[in-house]
């Protein structure tokens, strides 16, 4: 221990009079480091980090799984009501379904609301209390119940209400309904979903029909999971059975798949499978970023290594008169990888900080709004142990082979301060990891090229439709409303904006384009291309005048029109791909097809076709897809408007805006955006990717031409007799020049050969996410190579002319 503690004193002295290696070392380890410890917090805080409730270990929550392998993780309320009821394996079971509504307190205006719907046991059972006042309890959750109550989350209180304790007991309204406030929960806590971060909780029963919720549980002590699925998969099957009068109308098909479905158990302790599930769809993403920070961090080493070769050269003298004197090459080995060791944890510990601000950017990266979930970047032991075992692996990496090299030379030439040309002056190990550089940045340049282009392809896409000064915004009325209200709400909020100054055209959706996902639904089509067939195509609900305003050109037949009511023949139109797909391109005019298969009645007319648009996301290939009249689908919900304006799309919106709240104050218009911006938001994902392999690229290329300058600084300095002697031979200038850029861009040569096979195994875990090209793209390989031929022959150039430009007098004098 004694021996060890020596090392390291003597690796602090040597480390502290060189203060530009130590400088240079440090940072280059601990942007390497951090990038994995940045990813490594991520899938921590996704799936490693257990619910701020009282023993999480205890909670387990309940899928079904469908036939057909699906699973799904929200159950039908019955489901919850048995369970409650029939289960002696439980020791509480809570439920919670998430909704979307308008807040407005007094003077405070309105906005759009995370709401966590909650049954009356939720807080009791996962053994939390409120920070203010009190939590929500079974008696809040009564159907009929004289006050509705609303508990706040924390951010939600500090930001809406400036952390003010009197907030507790105040009255606000939720979609147009007084709820009083009657507690805070604390910082730490949010719910048991941690995908999306609510900004309140109100009790389940104020949602006068719940649909489907989901469902949580907490194990009696000493029940296993096996026990509690063997007692609550016959009471899962009962509450299935119980919903058998309302499938009347279903297919048979449908019906058997429902019953069908099966129970599973899983454990919650770090909350519902929502985030899991999550991470799954992310988990290629994380993977690549994880690919690609595990190149940096290997050219790091290769830098390190290289810094680590030279330095252990110039301190040849030094080690070679230590082992004259007795010390063993154990010892001098032990002494060098201690100091690099050193390093390495210094590294790390700069890295910890960079993981801190890459965690931020990971999460902004993956999830857009990174302040709807609690992914803040928490430093636990976990995290810790990840970057004390890279640390420690990238010393060594980097240490062990400089290291044993160090103590191979002849110790009688070295200490007798002849030059070994072959040996520290070529510095064989530096260049052959100089060689892996150029390969592994090559590698990540071509990702990088194949990325940014791909961004540019998606960027100038036909879409199909007119997006220019298109602006859209979600409307929301009061849950107060009648049917008929609404009815009338929206027949007057088209007809008021449509003679507002600046607005062309206005009509509204049940899905705005580029919108949630859109919808699905399983048509059946009686004599369509190839016989009947089903078949589940997008569709969408519109208004009169929606494809006009959204400027997707009709082909044939009509437009929707103010006569297509509830109570006139069922119409659609198409797009040509429907048309296409069941009707052979054939005119499907006068058409008809059915919801409900061979026994669907009051089938459904084709009235138009329509051009193909890409009506979700910019990389799709347009699907077949039928829209339906509005007004015969009128139901209580939010819709979105469609607005063609003139001039400045920004000054129309807030005149559109203004014009809806005159109409009712308790209607909230939120995520007001042009056509333009959703797409925009649509491609950050491929944005912060081109961004981030891009300065991953860049981070491996200035690395990478850090290592050619000083390979070639050094070789300069140790052959500067060399160098004299042939100018005073006659050598000429640029021929010395050229001598001393030849052997690196020879060098940088065999890692461009090597690093293009390379990048083709890797670029083919990106090809999912390319779009107008393949992984082997010609022009983005040979622009890469181009590239980083030119920039590590630029790092060559400066040192080489300085040897062009030595006097052969003082040169020859060098030794």
């Amino acid at each position: 221990m004694s021996g060890l503690l020596q090392d390291l004193r003597y690796a602090v002295h040597m480390l502290a009079k060189s203060p530009g290696f130590t400088s240079v070392a440090v940072l280059t380890l601990a942007l390497g480091i951090g990038a994995n410890t940045a990813i490594f917090s991520v899938i921590d805080a996704m799936l490693l980090r257990e619910l701020p409730v009282r023993n999480p270990e205890e909670l387990v929550e309940f899928v079904r799984l469908h036939p057909d392998g699906a699973m799904m993780s929200n159950l039908p309320y019955i489901v919850l009501e048995h369970f409650q009821k029939k289960s002696s394996v439980l020791a509480g079971v809570i439920a919670f379904t998430s909704d979307t509504r308008v807040f407005r307190a007094t003077a405070r205006g309105t906005e759009q609301s995370v709401v966590h719907e909650v049954s009356g046991p939720f807080f009791t059972t996962l053994g939390v209390t409120a920070l203010i006042g009190r939590e929500i309890n079974p008696t809040d959750d009564c159907p009929g119940a004289a006050n509705q109550v609303a508990v706040l989350s924390y951010p939600f209180w500090s930001q809406r209400f400036g952390r003010d304790p009197s907030a507790v007991g105040t009255t606000v309204h939720l979609s147009g309904i007084p709820y009083t406030v009657i507690g805070v929960m604390g910082p730490s806590f949010y719910g048991v979903d941690p995908s999306r971060l609510p900004d309140m909780w109100v009790p389940l029963a104020s949602d006068p029909n719940p649909g489907e919720v989901w469902v949580l549980g907490r194990l009696k002590p000493g029940i296993s999971i096996p026990q509690a699925r063997a007692q609550l998969e016959p009471l899962f099957l009962q509450a299935l059975g119980a919903l058998t009068n309302e499938m009347t109308n279903w297919p048979a098909h449908d019906r058997e798949e429902f019953l069908g479905q099966k129970l599973i158990v899983n454990r919650a302790t770090t909350g519902t499978s929502g985030f899991r599930w999550q991470y799954w769809e992310y988990s290629n993403t994380l993977k690549i970023l994880l690919g690609m920070t595990g190149l940096v961090l290997l050219i790091s080493c290769g830098n390190l290594a290289s810094l680590l070769v030279a330095r252990s050269a110039a301190r040849s003298r030094e080690i070679g008169i230590r082992q004259a004197i007795g010390a063993s090459r154990w010892h001098i080995v032990r002494q060098l990888l201690t100091e690099n060791l050193f390093l390495a944890l210094l590294g790390g510990g700069a890295g910890l900080l960079v993981a801190a601000w890459g965690h931020r950017l990971l999460v902004m990266f993956l999830l857009a709004n990174e302040q709807s979930t609690p992914l803040t970047y928490q430093l636990n032991g976990r995290i810790l142990g990840f970057s004390l075992a890279i640390s420690i692996l990238t010393g060594l990496l980097s240490g062990v082979l400089p290291a044993f090299g160090a103590v191979r030379r002849d110790i009688v030439a070295i200490t007798q301060n002849v030059s070994s040309l072959q040996d520290v002056a070529r510095l064989p190990l530096a260049r052959k990891l100089l060689i892996f550089q150029v390969a592994l940045s090559l590698a990540l340049l071509i990702g990088a090229g194949l990325l940014v282009r791909t961004l540019r392809n998606l960027a100038t896409t036909e879409l199909g439709l007119a997006h220019e000064n298109l602006v859209l915004m979600t409307v929301d009325p009061s849950a107060s409303k009648s049917v008929q209200d609404w009815k009338a709400f929206w027949s007057q909020l088209t007809e008021r904006l449509a003679v507002l100054p600046g607005v062309l055209s206005v009509s509204l959706a049940g899905d705005a384009v580029f919108g949630r996902g859109g919808w699905n639904e399983t048509i059946w089509v009686p004599q369509g291309h190839g016989g009947e067939q089903y078949a589940q195509v997008a569709d969408n609900l519109v208004g009169p005048g929606f494809f006009e305003t959204v400027g997707i050109p009709v082909l044939a037949g009509r437009e929707f029109r103010e006569q297509d009511q509830g109570k006139s023949p069922r119409v659609a139109v198409v797009n040509r791909e429907f048309a296409r797909k069941f009707f052979n391109d054939e005119n499907p005019i006068g058409q008809h097809f059915g919801d409900r298969g061979p026994g669907s009645s009051n089938l459904i007319e084709i009235v138009g076709v329509v051009g193909n648009a890409k009506y979700r996301d910019v990389r799709e290939v347009a699907p077949p897809m039928f829209y339906q009249p509005l007004a015969q689908n009128l139901g209580k919900r939010s819709y979105e408007v469609h607005a063609r304006t003139v001039g400045n799309p920004a000054t129309v919106s807030a005149e559109i805006r203004g014009e809806i709240e005159r109409m009712d104050q308790d209607v909230s218009v939120y995520d007001v955006r042009t056509i333009d911006q959703v797409i925009h938001r649509s491609l950050q994902h491929d944005r912060m990717f081109a961004l981030l392999a891009s300065a991953f690229g860049l981070l491996a290329l200035v690395l990478t031409s850090v290592g050619v300058y000083g390979l070639v600084a050094h070789q300069v300095a140790r052959r500067t007799a060399e160098i004299g002697l042939r100018m005073a031979l006659g050598a000429e200038r640029h021929e010395i020049l050229w001598m001393a850029i030849r052997e690196s861009l020879i060098l940088v040569l065999a890692g461009i050969v090597l690093g293009v096979p390379a990048a083709w195994l890797a670029s083919r875990l990106i090809s999912s996410m390319l779009y107008g090209l393949t992984p082997h793209d010609p022009t983005t390989i040979v622009g890469a190579a181009f590239l980083i031929l030119v920039i590590t022959g630029l790092a060559a150039f400066f040192p080489a002319r300085r040897a062009a430009r030595v006097d052969p007098n003082v040169a020859l004098r060098y030794e």
